[in-house]
């Protein structure tokens, strides 16, 4: 509409300041003056045309864009992000996240029959927590862009969920009696005399830290491998967790080593999470 308004403002101003001229002009020049006057004033009107046309184009896309227009955008976005190299970079950010988190749980897993590990391991798990929720970000801005992801997405249901959160604080809850458990032991079995007893439990700790950093693993935001995978790890970890402390407890006996009570209420919270990771795997 301003371009209809500006060319009708210039013939009506050229019109009134040079209204003798023009007639001089149009009497010699009939053609020449009507041409100019038909000229400008198609310019002018083309020009509002066009822009009424682009502001019902906006309109129409920031409104209610039809699935024919949707794709198009669609499309022409995925061809701008392909040739400024989203996609790529994104692959590239993706591989990155999962060597970061495939290297620390390698040091995760080689620092688990550390006996004093504990003091360190809650730093490392956060950091593991940060990586998987990176990871689970990657995954999630692929989809938005509408990216194929690298590799199969598995699906948890929700009663399965608070299962798993049940199993993890009952985990969580063994963890911290190993550790009180340890600190008991530590006062009354010298490290250099006990050296076969402390081998027993080191591998005990290993096996219950990674059971719960594959249990973290699963209940992350995304899952990357089959669930039933999972829960077979975790609860391999568990069996073993349980079977390592019942030859510390053997050795204990040899030794004529007394064990506080804790302990027990370690072993009982560790059976009690294998029971149920178990019942998850039968269903």
């Amino acid at each position: 509409m301003a371009w209809a308004a500006i060319g009708l403002a210039v013939v009506v101003v050229i019109a009134d300041i040079a209204f003798s001229n023009l007639q001089a002009i149009y009497n010699s020049e009939k053609d020449f003056v009507v041409g100019t006057l038909f000229s400008l004033a198609g310019f002018c009107f083309g020009k509002a045309l066009n822009r009424t046309q682009e502001q019902r184009a906006l309109e129409l896309i920031t409104t209610a864009p039809t699935p024919k227009v949707a794709a198009a955008l669609r499309e022409e976005m995925e061809v701008r992000l392909h040739s400024e190299g989203v996609f790529a970079q994104l692959s590239v950010l993706e591989r990155n996240v999962d060597a970061a988190v495939n290297r620390l749980s390698e040091y995760y897993d080689s620092q688990a029959r550390e006996l004093q590990f504990y003091r360190h391991a809650p730093l490392l798990r956060v950091a593991l927590d940060d990586l998987d929720k990176a990871a689970a970000n990657v995954v999630l801005l692929r989809r938005t862009l509408g990216a194929s992801t690298m590799g199969p997405e598995y699906v948890m249901s929700p009663a399965m969920r608070l299962t798993l959160i049940r199993i993890r604080r009952d985990l969580r809850e063994a963890i911290g009696r190993r550790d009180q458990a340890y600190e008991w032991f530590a006062e009354r079995l010298s490290p250099d005399t006990a050296e076969d007893v402390w081998d027993v439990f080191a591998v005990m700790t290993a096996d219950i830290l990674k059971a719960d950093r594959s249990l973290e693993a699963l209940l992350g935001e995304h899952i990357s491998f089959p669930i039933e995978e999972y829960l077979h790890t975790i609860n391999g970890y568990l069996l073993a967790a349980c079977s390592r402390a019942k030859e510390f407890e053997a050795v204990l006996a040899e030794r004529e080593v007394g064990k506080p009570t804790i302990f027990d209420v370690m072993v009982s919270d560790l059976t009690l999470a294998g029971e149920a990771v178990t019942q998850l795997e039968h269903h």
